[in-house]
């Protein structure tokens, strides 16, 4: 089902093996590049940063989804782990009749896109490791913070929220404008952060920080990764720092590691950079791998 990328298009139905249902939408023809959001982000992002329509542009069929726990996908009772996350990936997949799809994780995106590796690597033909690849305590440490006041109230406060992600978003320029952070103050605060439920938010941090927790990802599954891979980093990323993620890169065969510089970790929407562009050539390099619809 083909959209419009800056309207609430209609969405495909997607359900999953254990029954949750997801908005998924598909557009362009050729090769299948599949788009994994981070944690509660919204998959009309990759549309607003201009990455899809940069892909269909360059003749790709771009597939996006929001996974479970943000509308108008279902919230299933948390918790949620990234085996689950991979199954969202997977569903999406079978709906849309692809064989095997390159695939752009971003932040804890990266996580699900290798777990999608380690579950079914046959499926995947190239990655892309955007701004998630190696956590650092900073990360583990947020989580924590965030779990532990739901426990206590119910929910994190709006407050709250709003002064993290200020504060892990912007870069050190951006946060140093009084209008600029006026202004992200005010988007932030005044969004719904678009959860189907609370327990769509609880479930992914859930997901988020058994990863982290767990010490992943592993070089064991990192040597295992036989796809081109690009990895890219942020200069100024708290959540995933550029030096950490070229080191974990070298871990996997013939990676190629790019820091975009001048961005912290939403750069994907805040700039400045290069990435979409970045992405679409990888992207074009690798399509012959990229084409493939199931049969039947």
């Amino acid at each position: 089902m083909a959209d419009s990328p800056l309207t609430l298009a209609p969405h495909d139905t997607v359900t999953t093996p254990d029954g949750v249902t997801l908005g998924a939408w598909s557009r362009g023809e050729g090769p299948a590049v599949l788009l994994i959001g981070g944690l509660g982000m919204p998959s009309m992002v990759w549309e607003i940063c201009g990455l899809a329509p940069a892909l269909v542009d360059a003749g790709f069929r771009v597939i996006r989804y929001n996974a479970r726990g943000l509308a108008p996908s279902m919230a299933p009772p948390s918790p949620y782990s990234m085996d689950d996350m991979a199954v969202d990936a997977i569903a999406v997949l079978d709906h849309f009749d692809v064989d095997h799809a390159i695939v752009v994780g971003y932040s804890m995106g990266c996580y699900t896109t290798q777990m999608l590796l380690r579950a079914q690597p046959e499926r995947v033909s190239a990655a892309v490791l955007f701004a998630g690849l190696q956590p650092t305590p900073v990360g583990e440490i947020v989580g924590e913070m965030e779990l532990g006041l739901i426990a206590k109230y119910g929910e994190v406060p709006r407050e709250v929220l709003v002064f993290e992600q200020l504060m892990t978003t912007l870069h050190p320029s951006l946060l140093q404008e009084p209008a600029a952070v006026g202004g992200w103050r005010d988007v932030l605060a005044h969004g719904d952060g678009g959860w189907a439920d609370p327990d769509g938010f609880r479930g992914q941090l859930t997901a988020s920080q058994q990863w982290i927790t767990s010490h992943e990802p592993r070089p064991e599954h990192l040597a295992q990764i036989q796809v081109p891979t690009l990895v890219l980093a942020f200069e100024f990323d708290l959540f995933f720092p550029p030096a950490q993620c070229q080191a974990t890169a070298s871990l996997i065969p013939g990676a190629h590691f790019v820091q975009i510089d001048g961005a912290g970790h939403g750069g994907l929407f805040t700039g400045p950079g290069d990435s979409a562009e970045r992405i679409t050539a990888f992207c074009t390099a690798h399509r012959d791998g990229g084409e493939g619809h199931r049969a039947g």
